[in-house]
């Protein structure tokens, strides 16, 4: 079987929103299909992730950056070319959104292609808000896509909800479907003691849009959050870090709050810590929550995306009402009143998402691609 997977990620090289279509492509590769992946092309080195494709023996078709408007006019662009003569018999379309190909000019000759083709389609959605102000043409794109999909897996229940509003059809044959863990051991790790201040994690791309790491800095500024004691550990890089870290200055929390960057080893960081918190304003199911679940710690997530699927307000965890200061700033205050149960409430969050995630993911992805 010659199987493609197309990302339309272009936010940075790589992502978490990848790591579902690369299992699944390592899975393909492994029982001897011939694979190939089409992405865009970004200067430098490429990721470890390619280099693991390309060992595996996965053809990588990579696209510009930049859109050649004119050359498209006359032709098929290179990529959609090489595309073409791979002659897939399966494609899986990875987006970042339910409208990200639609509303993608540059991915507009692949989806004409996949369009007029019978070539059975999966189409993934990793992320989805409310706040997508579809065009009347990006609809009419995104809804024929779904309709040409024999599978539309989302990761997050909500997400169906949301992509049904903004389409103003439902989405058919629409599925939930799981993310990769970043570990390799999923075993709930030691709680690491009581003494001292209560230290608490947020992992994550540092932005603001999305992750919402601004509305934790200014609540912990606040009221009684000044005279408790608790550390905050900011771990992840994005396009916001200088502003965090002059937020931090600001407020005066500089003593208080740590820039941690990148871990290779997501369990290093909860052998030190007690609580994630993630004050997302948007989300799929946040992969970070899950680890930490996984490893025994309790989470403090904003109502969003699939959060509400894994989190048990007050028994695995709390929820935030909403998205905003106040919706936070309420939910720290019932994390604080439970600090005593904290490690109770981790082993309970462990035993919870031991039963909701998926330890294949990839496979469990490639036998919806592989399907009659």
């Amino acid at each position: 079987m010659r199987v493609l997977f197309f990302s339309t990620m272009k936010g940075s090289p790589w992502g978490g929103s990848e790591e579902l279509w690369h299992a699944a492509a390592m899975r393909a590769a492994s029982d001897a299909h011939t694979v190939a992946a089409s992405l865009f092309e970004w200067p430098g080195p490429r990721h470890q992730r390619l280099h693991e494709l390309e060992r595996a023996g996965v053809r990588l078709i990579l696209r510009p950056q930049k859109r050649r408007r004119l050359i498209e006019k006359l032709a098929p662009p290179a990529w959609m070319r090489e595309i073409a003569a791979f002659a897939p018999d399966r494609v899986c379309l990875s987006q970042g959104g339910a409208y990200e190909a639609a509303g993608r000019k540059s991915a507009h000759p692949f989806i004409r292609w996949l369009l007029a083709s019978s070539v059975p389609l999966v189409n993934i959605v990793q992320y989805n808000d409310d706040d997508d102000d579809l065009r009347r043409s990006a609809r009419r794109i995104a809804r024929a896509l779904n309709e040409r999909a024999h599978a539309n897996a989302f990761v997050a229940r909500r997400n169906i909800e949301q992509a049904s509003r903004a389409l103003r059809q439902d989405v058919p044959r629409a599925c939930v479907i799981r993310n990769p863990v970043n570990l390799r051991d999923t075993s709930p790790l030691p709680w690491p003691g009581d003494e001292g201040p209560a230290r608490i994690a947020i992992v994550a791309r540092l932005q603001s849009s999305t992750k919402g790491q601004d509305l934790l800095l200014e609540s912990l500024c606040t009221g009684a959050w000044k005279n408790r004691d608790w550390r905050v550990s900011l771990f992840g890089s994005g396009p916001d870090g200088e502003l965090f870290r002059a937020m931090t200055h600001q407020l005066g929390m500089q003593d208080r709050v740590t820039f941690a960057g990148q871990v290779p080893d997501v369990r290093e960081i909860w052998r030190t810590h007690h609580a994630l918190v993630l004050p997302s304003r948007a989300e799929g199911t946040p992969l970070a929550m899950v680890e930490a679940m996984l490893l025994a710690r309790p989470c403090l997530v904003t109502d969003v995306g699939g959060c509400a699927d894994w989190i048990e307000h007050g028994v695995s965890g709390w929820l935030a009402p909403r998205a905003d200061l106040a919706g936070v700033m309420l939910g720290l205050e019932q994390m604080w009143a439970d600090r005593p149960r904290w490690r109770g409430m981790g082993l309970t969050a462990a035993d919870r998402a031991a039963k909701m995630h998926d330890p294949d993911p990839g496979r469990t992805l490639l036998d919806i691609v592989l399907r009659d």
